[in-house]
């Protein structure tokens, strides 16, 4: 059936059911209806579609009472008039919905059907078209991170992935990486050690300017161990004395020692499961202030967020910090991605069962130790999902 292109919708705080059905249907012209509690989430709607040259058009709609909204609804009919629409009504209040569908369909004054009416059933992916007549399709996989984060009233500041320079250097080490993510459980010790001489390197630079290459070990890897640090030395990563000395060769190798190893590998896997759009190492802004918060992983599939925090030091130790992890992973997960986005902890070591308790009751996935290895399952799993 040809729908209108024109799209009538009330501004919500979870305007992706406004933005989707509005890329996959193809509209042209899009009218954000807006409450005074809702004029913020209506511009950071105005601005995701301008984004894709989109126009919007911004009316105000009193519900401040009963009698108000009713004529708000007759006024945006009248404005309306004689276009052929389709309204969303999966944002607002029942009483909203009914007040418009009651003087919208004064357009329908032909023939020719001008009122279309969907209902976005993001839950079970898919549009239900409840006029001219009853009918469902599947919802299109169209929304990309920016899509996301625009329409939440975020903007992707940097993304650290995006530049060939980094994608060079991970896919250079990448027969590491994977060693030390599909071995995460037997690694576990060596990355407590690997991680404070790294963090000590660095954190030398951040007081003082200083670089402090040179670390020793407690001890003097074998095995395994010694497996991994001939194999970093060979990638010009590291020297290691073969005893306990080991001399960083940068900030950016003591970077991948101190947790980007396991950014890395969460981004080979991505590439590897080939969600619609993924970044890793990303700056987001929040527009409305200009904060700014860092997020470890953010992927997207048939619309739906996943967020991802990755941690290669020890949870367990400081109960106080585990809880600001799992709150920051909650928190901005739920902000910048709304109802539709899932949460997930990727950690190299074993969680303490207060902190797993914590990421249960935020309905945060955890993969931990030995559990890292099953990236690519859990995201070929994410992307089957038909439910957030």
């Amino acid at each position: 059936m040809r729908r209108p292109t024109t799209h009538v919708c009330v501004a919500t705080g979870q305007n992706l059911a406004n933005l989707i059905p509005v890329l996959q249907l193809g509209a042209q012209d899009v009218v954000i209806l807006e409450t005074a509690e809702m004029r913020q989430s209506a511009g950071n709607l105005a601005r995701a579609l301008e984004h894709h040259g989109i126009a919007a058009q911004r009316m105000p709609l009193d519900d401040a009472s009963p009698l108000s909204l009713r004529a708000a609804a007759e006024r945006i009919a009248q404005e309306l008039d004689p276009l052929a629409v389709v309204l969303n009504a999966t944002g607002g209040t029942k009483l909203m919905v009914l007040a418009l569908v009651e003087h919208l369909r004064l357009l329908d004054t032909t023939n020719e059907a001008r009122l279309h009416i969907l209902y976005v059933e993001t839950q079970k992916d898919r549009l239900d078209w409840l006029a001219p007549q009853a009918m469902t399709e599947p919802l299109d996989d169209v929304l990309d991170l920016r899509d996301i984060a625009a329409v939440q009233g975020y903007r992707l500041k940097r993304v650290a992935s995006e530049d060939p320079q980094w994608q060079c250097d991970a896919t250079e080490r990448q027969r590491l990486t994977r060693r030390l993510g599909d071995n995460a459980d037997s690694l576990a010790g060596f990355f407590g050690i690997l991680n404070r001489l790294a963090d000590a390197a660095l954190s030398e630079n951040e007081r003082d300017g200083r670089f402090v290459a040179r670390q020793e070990f407690p001890y003097s890897p074998g095995n395994s161990y010694a497996a991994i640090l001939r194999t970093a030395q060979d990638l010009g990563l590291l020297h290691w004395d073969r005893r306990r000395e080991v001399v960083f060769s940068g900030k950016e190798a003591a970077r991948y020692f101190r947790g980007g190893w396991l950014e890395e590998y969460a981004w080979l896997k991505l590439r590897g499961a080939k969600p619609r759009d993924f970044a890793v190492g990303v700056e987001i802004e929040w527009l409305s202030n200009r904060t700014r918060n860092e997020l470890d992983v953010l992927a997207v599939s048939k619309n739906r967020l996943l967020v991802v925090e990755c941690k290669t030091s020890r949870l367990g130790r400081d109960e106080g910090r585990d809880a600001q992890v799992v709150y920051k992973l909650d928190h901005l997960a739920g902000r910048i991605g709304g109802l539709m986005t899932r949460r997930l902890l990727l950690t190299a070591r074993p969680l303490s069962d207060e902190t797993m308790r914590r990421a249960q009751d935020s309905r945060i996935d955890v993969l931990a130790a030995a559990e890292v290895g099953r990236l690519s399952s859990y995201l070929r799993d994410w992307k089957a999902a038909s439910k957030v």
